[in-house]
């Protein structure tokens, strides 16, 4: 069976005492889940409040704790950017580097596309420019490195299916 929700509103609490009752479940309640959540997630929890009719402020355990802990989180924030910048870095660069994959593959299949245009007469070379020369040159040599690896491996087959069949009567 689920609770109600109360509406509170000013005119309700009107009398110092019922606001006083009221105040002090609220925070009995807050307390209590504060020290649910420290042990649930093994934390350090600690509430200030400060009520403005009194000079004095409501701390949760206790003054000097609640004091320890927030002195404890200010004396280390640097500590606590610099890791966080450590990771945000560590992300930036793999995807700079992700990107920097991607926009390579890109270019490669440009200058193979347009190799092929030129090859099948589509373009002329003097509708080229300087910067997809440059390209094209890069995916020669690349070419001609693949097909020097292949020429290689080719002739070591030959070579090898060779072997045996040198001196099967053959001048």
């Amino acid at each position: 069976m689920s609770r109600k929700r109360v509406c509170l509103t000013t005119s309700d609490l009107d009398e110092g005492i019922k606001r006083k009752k009221k105040l002090d479940e609220k925070l009995a309640s807050l307390c209590k889940k504060a020290y649910e959540l420290s042990i649930l997630c093994d934390v350090k929890v600690g509430i200030v409040i400060s009520i403005p009719e009194k000079t004095d402020v409501f701390a949760w355990p206790s003054l000097p704790e609640a004091q320890k802990i927030v002195n404890d989180h200010i004396a280390f924030p640097k500590h606590k950017v610099t890791i966080h910048n450590n990771f945000l870095q560590s992300i930036v660069e793999k995807r700079e580097e992700e990107v920097r994959k991607v926009e390579e593959t890109l270019e490669k299949m440009e200058m193979e596309n347009l190799f092929n245009e030129i090859f099948k007469g589509n373009k002329l070379l003097n509708e080229v420019n300087v910067g997809e020369i440059k390209g094209l040159l890069k995916l020669i040599d690349v070419k001609r490195v693949q097909l020097e690896q292949r020429k290689i491996q080719v002739n070591e087959v030959v070579a090898n299916n060779n072997v045996g069949e040198e001196n099967v009567g053959h001048p």
